[in-house]
């Protein structure tokens, strides 16, 4: 059953026993005129309007929702601020991953996530609920990017899921399972550290929900633990290596690029704990050699690099 039916069944089942209720008074002689029932249950009918249904609306229509809790997302009168926050907020950090995962995929990610179209689906009260939508752009869309959106609207579906493996001083085993590819597992965990709130927007926890995953909240509390295993991932099981091709995108926040053309390959993510914005600038288009520790995907393909050494081609080394 969707949220929609369950608000309808929810309505339907008031009214009846409503009616009911009226019945009955009018068969026991009480005062039964339509004012009395009108009045006894306006507040509940309003209620349920108000609430229920619009609400509903944002949960089946959205590929994720966002709900947010704290002084700045109070049930009358929410502040701007807050609500500012969290849809920037959303559409940047949607536009990040999109970016991430259409690259890692091969595609221009930069250039597509610009073209994909995000929509507000609604928004609620209690507290602050609002919903998003990913649409694929509305001209000029190929069919492969086509598959490239329902691939995004898959991996954002799953950040609650994500979100449920970070414990109090890393994440829990098994996320190894629910997210096999270790580059788009780094791309989803630097999503969640941008999501999670750090308070001074008035929101103290933002809880995150996807139709097929569920709801799972972040606050400080994850926002530490992420970012922690973001400048220290786990690189146990990694196997050494060496790759050649082009840094394309460097995320400097995080530490992070993409070296695409990699023969066999394609797009490699790494990591690169020292990298400043002076090295990025000096490797971004340049085709180089990076060396380090890699993890693989479930098949065995190489998907995320630990850089110890990067040599732009037929240029001096610079060693980190």
């Amino acid at each position: 059953m969707s949220y929609k039916e369950s608000a309808d069944s929810a309505m339907r089942a008031f009214l009846e026993n409503m009616l009911g209720t009226g019945l009955l008074a009018k068969e026991i002689g009480m005062d039964t005129t339509p004012s009395k029932i009108v009045d006894a249950s306006l507040s509940q009918i309003m209620k349920i309007a108000q609430e229920s249904l619009p609400l509903a609306q944002v949960m089946d229509e959205s590929d994720l929702v966002f709900h947010a809790e704290g002084p700045g997302a109070s049930h009358d009168l929410p502040w701007l601020s807050a609500l500012n926050w969290i849809t920037q907020t959303a559409e940047s950090n949607l536009r990040h991953l999109s970016s991430a995962t259409f690259d890692l995929h091969g595609a221009d990610g930069k250039l597509l996530s610009k073209s994909v179209d995000l929509r507000l689906t609604g928004m609620a009260p209690g507290s602050l609920w609002i919903g998003v939508k990913m649409m694929p752009p509305q001209a000029d869309l190929l069919p492969e990017d086509s598959n490239l959106i329902r691939t995004m609207v898959q991996q954002i579906g799953v950040l609650p899921e994500i979100t449920r493996f970070i414990d109090d001083e890393g994440m829990r085993p098994g996320i190894e399972e629910a997210s096999p590819d270790p580059a788009m597992r780094d791309v989803q965990l630097a999503t969640l550290y941008r999501f999670s709130p750090t308070g001074r927007r008035g929101i103290h926890t933002l809880e995150i929900s996807s139709q097929e995953f569920g709801s799972a909240s972040l606050s400080q509390r994850e926002r530490v633990v992420l970012r922690e295993v973001i400048a220290r991932p786990d690189t146990k099981s990694s196997i050494e290596g060496s790759f050649i091709g082009h840094v394309r995108e460097a995320d400097l926040d995080k530490t992070r690029l993409h070296l695409r053309g990699v023969e066999g390959i394609g797009t490699l993510r790494c990591v690169m704990p020292n990298l400043t914005a002076d090295h990025a600038r000096a490797l971004l288009g340049n085709l180089v050699r990076a060396e380090g520790k890699y993890l693989t995907d479930r098949e065995g393909k190489p998907r995320l690099l630990f850089i110890e050494r990067i040599t732009p081609i037929e240029q001096r080394t610079l060693l980190m």
